[in-house]
Formats: C-alpha cells, sequence, structure tokens
C-alpha cells in the first residue's frame, strides 16, 4: 500500500495522537446549543467514499474505503466533531466538490481514478500552502500544533483519513507490523525494501 496524495510522517502521528484522544473524549464530545445528531449529506458522503480512496487507494493492502474510514469519520463528524469542526469538514469537502467541476467540467465522481487523483493533488497543493499564522494565534504545542495552511478544514479532512486508516484493524495488521515495546534489545536491524512501518505509537 502507499498514500498515493503524501504525507509526512510527523503529520501522521499527530492525527493518530489525535485521535487517540478523541477517542478518550468521545463522550465530552457535546457542546450545548449545538446540533449533536448534525450529518455529512448523501452527496458529500459519497464524496468522502472517494476521495478516501483517492488518497489511500486499494493496493497490496486494502483502501481506506474498505477499512472503514468514511464510515468511522461520518460517525465522527455526527457524535464527536465540534460545530467548528463540522464546518471545517463539511466546507473541505464541498469545496473539492465545486474545484472538481470548475477544473474539468466533471463531478469528482464521473472522474476516473487517473483523473481523480490528478485533481485531488493539484487541489491538495494549493489547499496546503502555508500562509501566515493570524495576528495573536497561539502557537500550540506538539500533540496540538496551530496550523496555518490556506484550507485548514481540507488539513483537517486529510489527517483524519490517514489517521483513522492506521489505527484501523486493517492499518494496524496488514499495514503496518505489530512490535512489542518493551520488547528484545535489537541495537541494528536491517532495512530491506517490502519492510513495513512498525504501529507502536509514539512521538518519534
Amino acid at each position: 500500500m502507499h498514500i498515493a496524495i503524501e504525507i509526512d510522517r510527523r503529520t501522521a502521528l499527530h492525527g493518530i495522537m489525535a485521535l487517540l484522544g478523541a477517542t478518550a473524549a468521545a463522550g465530552c464530545g457535546y457542546v450545548p446549543g449545538s446540533d449533536a445528531r448534525a450529518t455529512l449529506d448523501e452527496g458529500q458522503l459519497k464524496l468522502l467514499d472517494l476521495v478516501a480512496d483517492t488518497i489511500i487507494p486499494q493496493t497490496d493492502t486494502p483502501s481506506a474505503a474498505e477499512a472503514g474510514v468514511p464510515k468511522r469519520l461520518a460517525a465522527m463528524y455526527t457524535d464527536w466533531a465540534s460545530d467548528e469542526t463540522r464546518k471545517a469538514l463539511s466546507g473541505a469537502l464541498d469545496r473539492i466538490g465545486k474545484a472538481a467541476r470548475a477544473a474539468t467540467g466533471k463531478d469528482f465522481a464521473a472522474l476516473s481514478p487517473d483523473e481523480r487523483l490528478a485533481f485531488l493533488r493539484d487541489h491538495e497543493a494549493a489547499a496546503l500552502k502555508p500562509v501566515p499564522p493570524k495576528p495573536g494565534a497561539p502557537k500550540g504545542t506538539f500533540i496540538a500544533p496551530v496550523v496555518s495552511v490556506a484550507d485548514v478544514g481540507y488539513h483537517t479532512l486529510k489527517q483524519l483519513i490517514v489517521g483513522l486508516y492506521f489505527s484501523s484493524e486493517i492499518g494496524l495488521t496488514q499495514e503496518l507490523i505489530y512490535e512489542h515495546v518493551p520488547g528484545p534489545w535489537q541495537p541494528s536491524i536491517p532495512i530491506t525494501p517490502g519492510m513495513r512501518p512498525f504501529a507502536t505509537l509514539g512521538p518519534f
């Protein structure tokens, strides 16, 4: 398997650690005055499936959709996300759909897999372009960094897709290698071309 739309290791770790925190705090996600049962609409759900499978397609391991990523993300949208996060995620999906129609004259769903990948790479290059932080913006921390990019919603969407994949049963058992820690001391481990990443979570 490979992630078709590149993501660096630190960003992936941030996503996974954020998800672990989200799981622990899932029961505290309700915000008074918010719509606790807000959901993505049918078109957004279909687009989410396709975007997730474009970022993590099926290769020698299952795709994001096959790992249940879109369903889990949709459940988090309804049961955990704040109004601000919901707005960011739905806005990111809507902008992808609108940009695809403007760039290709077709809905994202009508594009071939190769066309989706080409479009999403261009869209991501613009969405994740660094921008100056807003005046007075918090500096953030290692676990919760402040992101200053053109489309923060797309950054959040991709971070969740990748984090949910690598915290799924498929991601942890088929894509990653589980490494019990603490384990035996191995001062040197040969790296081979087909070697998979280890599933042990940590900041480094």
